[in-house]
């Protein structure tokens, strides 16, 4: 009975928590890019991740393991265009499936739907300058949908504001060289009732280079990591809002850009990424697969 109790109890923490960490409006991935259109012209992009999670670890390192599963699947699609050269205007929405599942207890609870849009100004200042350093900003608000009073829920009802870094170096045409590349990402959402104002930072790194030729097109393999901090803990559920979320991650990505002559078939970019040393946050694994193409 006493076991039964403890799972009930965990089972328990696992759905306060999931019911936070599903609702943030942070929407970077490992596979995100950032990239102006020529003027005139548009891209659409769209990634599929799936985030399971074990766990969750308090700030003095020790994992409270869950009982069961707990999912969080997120599929964005963005669509942006050119009307100037270096700046393009945008658009993203999210989908948002959380899942807990317990069978043991037959706990089971369900989440999914649109937690908000969001639209986005990407600028790349120093135009499109081949074999250099390329940096791209993007200006962002996301607008939250109202928070539902369900078990789980997908949004959390906190408008966001963000603006992203990218910065990548493109290997030479035609050599096998290394290329490289990161992104950092800072949100900030204003007070919503009794919560403070939430701030969060994403930092990630990356390098790579070339490794097969498939389909007439270039196969590139890239190690990353990466590392998050946000206040109040707001995306981590209900407990410990007053302190600090934070954790690194690491991973793999292969990304494969089809010939110059099929300009309509889109470049994929595969990754799994693992959560390292989180304190006050959940851990698992992230699967991500996204496309996109240009026009």
């Amino acid at each position: 009975m006493r076991a039964r109790s403890g799972r009930r109890g965990l089972a328990a923490l696992a759905v306060a928590l999931a019911s936070g960490a599903a609702a943030r409006a942070q929407l970077l991935t490992p596979n995100t890019t950032i990239v102006v259109p020529p003027a005139g012209h548009a891209r659409v992009e769209t990634e599929y991740s799936l985030f399971a999670a074990d766990s969750f670890v308090d700030l003095d390192g020790h994992a409270q393991r869950f009982p069961g599963s707990l999912d969080f699947a997120l599929a964005v699609l963005r669509a942006s265009y050119s009307p100037w050269r270096h700046v393009a205007v945008g658009i993203e929405l999210p989908y948002r499936r959380s899942t807990f599942d317990e069978p043991g207890i037959e706990a089971s609870f369900v989440a999914k739907g649109v937690p908000g849009v969001g639209f986005f100004v990407d600028w790349s200042p120093g135009g499109d300058q081949p074999h250099r350093w390329r940096p791209v900003v993007r200006f962002e608000y996301f607008r939250a949908y109202t928070e539902t009073d369900q078990a789980l829920t997908v949004s959390d009802g906190a408008n966001r504001y963000a603006a992203t870094l990218g910065l990548d170096r493109a290997a030479r045409s035609g050599t096998t060289g290394w290329r490289g590349g990161g992104t950092l990402q800072l949100i900030w959402g204003p007070p919503v009732e009794a919560e403070r104002r939430f701030l969060e930072s994403r930092l990630q790194a990356e390098a790579g280079r070339p490794v097969l030729d498939v389909f007439a097109g270039e196969l590139s393999a890239f190690g990353l990591v990466g590392y998050r901090s946000s206040t109040t803990a707001r995306q981590e559920g209900m407990f410990f809002h007053d302190r600090t979320s934070q954790g690194a991650f690491g991973g793999v990505r292969l990304d494969w850009q089809p010939p110059a002559r099929l300009a309509l078939v889109p470049g994929v970019r595969a990754s799994v990424v693992k959560d390292l040393q989180p304190r006050n946050a959940l851990s698992g694994w992230r699967t991500t697969i996204s496309l996109a193409v240009m026009f």
